[in-house]
């Protein structure tokens, strides 16, 4: 009798202790990192006309990859996030829905606010994460901005899966638009 009211005991123990290191079952294991918000893409080159042979005029935040007018197909313009329409008199970006150079069919909505932005090109550098981002309202105020006045600018957008991002101005010559995106995750 002993000897199973002993073996009783060290069971209901052993389940006992066995089911109390559960409060964390189920919950992803991070390793300690915070969970990435924010999708960076750095040094990304619009052309500023099709005619180049290395960069194209439109943008996925999803893909992250910069596309040329030829390599626009139905399976790609839904993902297309920012058409650059920068000339060599000044610099826009364009609604992928309302391009027409390139036209891109079945395009989504993209809006642009190049003016009025308050964020900074230090708080562009300095976001490691959504915070200064989800907030913003962003106004599609359909402006453009001066070729002699935009380094550093901030064109703030939000796209039509409702992700807000920014784009900072870092260069332009006669051949393309160099800049960086941040783009909430």
């Amino acid at each position: 009798m002993k000897t199973k009211f002993l073996s009783v005991l060290f069971l209901f123990t052993l389940l006992f202790t066995s089911c109390s290191g559960d409060d964390d079952a189920g919950k992803p294991d991070t390793g300690g990192e915070t969970e990435v918000t924010l999708v960076t893409y750095s040094d990304i080159e619009f052309s500023l006309t099709d005619s180049s042979n290395t960069n194209g005029r439109v943008f996925s935040t999803s893909s992250g990859k910069v596309y040329k007018d030829s390599e626009i197909n139905a399976e790609n313009a839904e993902i297309i996030d920012i058409v650059s329409a920068t000339s060599q008199a000044f610099i826009a970006f364009d609604s992928p829905h309302k391009a027409t150079d390139p036209t891109i069919v079945g395009a989504r909505i993209t809006k642009y606010q190049p003016t009025g932005v308050s964020l900074t090109a230090a708080d562009f550098d300095a976001m490691t994460d959504d915070s200064k981002l989800k907030s913003l309202i962003i106004v599609d105020d359909n402006e453009t901005i001066s070729i002699s006045d935009y380094e550093n600018k901030i064109v703030l957008f939000e796209n039509a899966s409702g992700k807000k991002g920014a784009i900072k101005l870092k260069a332009l010559n006669a051949n393309r638009l160099l800049v960086d995106i941040k783009v909430i995750k």
